[in-house]
């Protein structure tokens, strides 16, 4: 029998669990007395002023190529500004995708990387020794669905043909814009393929979803739009920032200081129109993507290193779908093997 997400169950058992949010990509853990914002601000002077120096450290960093922003931290050279005078040495290795990030973790390559939060917990569930300590952003928009001119309501998507890679990221979404909608998965014909462009531009699915940045030309040709993304069914799709159980857990101030770094590229994004241009820039540079990729792609994304309660009762809702559709290795892991929040609270974030 075929295993899927009971999208309603989830998303009230998750609800249960961490509550609900309205102020996405906002720090959450906000201070109720004038002795706690002190301790806070405290914590935040004695990272900030950290410095490391026992034996020498070479700290490694792992990205994929069209994530951010330690990428950013990395390549505008903030994290050796930020850790000058203390013993320590950072290297960036690009990868392909999630899944191979978390084998590098296996192998005890990798101290700290960003990636999406389906492989995160994947890896993890694989006992890989990592955890996910912060997130680089979430957003509502990235992997929307997608669908043809002649589809402009719920009803007329029902009996669609409509394309998703099963099991990633894109197919749990699908499943809670279905469900915002009234809908479920008995009321489309789901067309597992990692090609979800090429069999709705020929007519062979009705809708997709994927990719924003994928659909770009046939949106800008008026062929297809987005029926549905985050915004309706009020759910998001995670980046999230892991590190080493082992290295954090040796060096927890090193660790809460690399969080504060990456804030640092989050706020100076937010600063103006023309930082969050140069951090595009910089990033086309890097990966040999276009800069209206970096644009497209993270136009409804709220940046910044502290997970939200939103992102907490969305990371329950993806752990049921991952157990629903056995995806992991260990069905028995709980929120509290996936998360390790202190070292956002010794950086003031929580």
């Amino acid at each position: 029998m075929k295993k899927v997400l009971s999208i309603g169950l989830s998303i009230c058992m998750a609800a249960a669990l961490f509550g609900c949010s309205s102020g996405v990509g906002r720090d959450t853990a906000p201070q109720t007395t004038a002795s706690a914002e002190a301790d806070t601000t405290k914590a935040e002077a004695s990272i900030d002023d950290y410095v490391y120096d026992g034996d020498p450290i070479e700290i490694h960093l792992g990205d994929i190529n069209s994530q951010f922003p330690l990428n950013l931290a990395y390549n505008l050279g903030y994290l050796q500004e930020e850790f000058e005078g203390s013993n320590v040495t950072f290297t960036m290795d690009y990868f392909q995708n999630g899944p191979a990030i978390s084998e590098a973790f296996a192998s005890g390559d990798l101290d700290f990387a960003e990636f999406g939060e389906q492989a995160a917990i994947a890896g993890i569930s694989a006992d890989y020794g990592y955890k996910i300590i912060g997130r680089n952003c979430d957003t509502e928009t990235m992997y929307p669905l997608v669908v043809n001119k002649d589809i402009t309501d719920a009803e007329g998507l029902k009996g669609a043909k409509v394309a998703v890679s099963v099991g990633t990221s894109a197919h749990y979404l699908l499943l809670t814009y279905l469900h915002s909608l009234g809908l479920s998965e008995d009321d489309i014909e789901l067309v597992n393929t990692n090609d979800t462009v090429t069999l709705l531009a020929s007519g062979e699915v009705q809708g997709a979803a994927d990719q924003l940045a994928k659909f770009g030309s046939m949106i800008d040709a008026g062929d297809v739009h987005v029926l549905a993304d985050g915004a309706v069914s009020e759910t998001c799709q995670i980046s999230a920032f892991v590190g080493r159980t082992e290295f954090c857990e040796k060096y927890p101030e090193i660790t809460a200081k690399v969080l504060k770094v990456v804030q640092r590229v989050d706020d100076w994004m937010a600063e103006s129109e023309d930082n969050q241009k140069k951090a595009f820039t910089t990033l086309a540079e890097i990966t040999q993507r276009e800069e209206t990729w970096f644009s497209t792609m993270y136009s409804g994304s709220n940046f910044g290193i502290n997970l939200t309660e939103q992102d907490l009762r969305v990371l329950g809702e993806v752990l049921e779908f991952m157990k629903s559709n056995d995806l992991l290795s260990n069905p028995d892991i709980t929120m509290d093997d996936i998360l390790e929040l202190k070292y956002l609270e010794m950086a003031g974030y929580r």
